[in-house]
């Protein structure tokens, strides 16, 4: 007769060499009356669990893969978005007022569209420092292109902000404009609710400041009658040759500035309106 008898320790643990010792003195040092004879124990390792085994491998597997898609989901979705706004910036870039409602798309000659990112970027964080010039309109900021040119970028102040169809009519006219004594359109903004013209820059500020005294700028007869020549000859172009042609309206010493040769630039436009108006 062949009695197996298995003993397992308590709470599922394991036992160690202690218990194991402990069992087996008790059952050999133990006197057993038997009507079949002499017996004798042997003690054998009870057999493992094949089924736990693997199906704690299972869990491990299904887990380690449940992690792998998340993560590989998480970065698809990461380089979706990237993409996507990647996408949305070639598309302002490309198209400025796709998102516009009003109007159709201006007709646009070299001015170039930024967006309001960039134009922090060129003027500091529209730092003081970055500040040339202020008014009614709003005010002047001193910038740099990534290209490294200098701008004057006009910033509209809330209570100043004109319509999407007005603002594009106004850009539009004044991309049109070119002439070496009148100052030229570079770009402008019209993103996140600002509105901004970016003109070149013109280092030597305005004729007014000149003659006051207030600039380290000396303006002799001969250079006096040069500017003077100069602001006549950019007001007869933008009289006579523009297209249309445009009434300045607010002519003045402020808004004849000097480029680094000391020649007349018109400036100021915010005030202008076509002479078929």
């Amino acid at each position: 007769l062949v009695l197996n008898i298995a003993f397992f320790p308590p709470g599922g643990a394991f036992f160690n060499r202690t218990g194991i010792s402990t069992i087996g003195h008790v059952l050999n040092n133990h006197d057993f009356i038997s009507p079949y004879g002499p017996y004798y124990f042997t003690d054998l390792a009870y057999p493992s669990f094949p089924g736990k085994s693997k199906n704690t491998g299972l869990i491990i597997g299904i887990t380690v893969c449940g992690f792998v898609l998340v993560v590989l989901t998480i970065s698809a979705g990461v380089y979706a978005y990237r993409q996507r706004k990647i996408a949305d910036r070639a598309t302002k870039l490309n198209s400025p007022f796709s998102s516009w409602n009003q109007g159709d798309r201006p007709q646009l000659k070299e001015a170039r569209w930024f967006p309001f990112e960039d134009v922090k970027q060129f003027t500091d964080n529209f730092s003081e420092g970055s500040e040339i010039g202020s008014g009614g309109y709003g005010k002047v900021y001193k910038g740099k292109l990534s290209s490294g040119q200098l701008v004057a970028i006009k910033r509209a102040k809330q209570g100043s902000l004109q319509g999407a169809t007005e603002f594009k009519t106004e850009i539009e006219l004044l991309s049109r404009v070119h002439h070496r004594n009148v100052v030229h359109l570079d770009g402008f903004c019209y993103d996140k609710g600002e509105q901004m013209l970016i003109y070149e820059y013109v280092p030597n500020g305005s004729l007014r400041a000149a003659l006051s005294g207030k600039s380290r700028i000396w303006l002799n007869w001969p250079r006096r009658l040069n500017v003077a020549l100069g602001a006549a000859r950019g007001l007869a172009y933008l009289h006579e040759l523009a297209d249309p042609p445009i009434i300045h309206r607010d002519i003045k010493t402020d808004n004849i500035l000097l480029d680094d040769q000391l020649n007349a630039k018109v400036a100021d436009f915010g005030l202008c309106i076509p002479l078929s108006d």
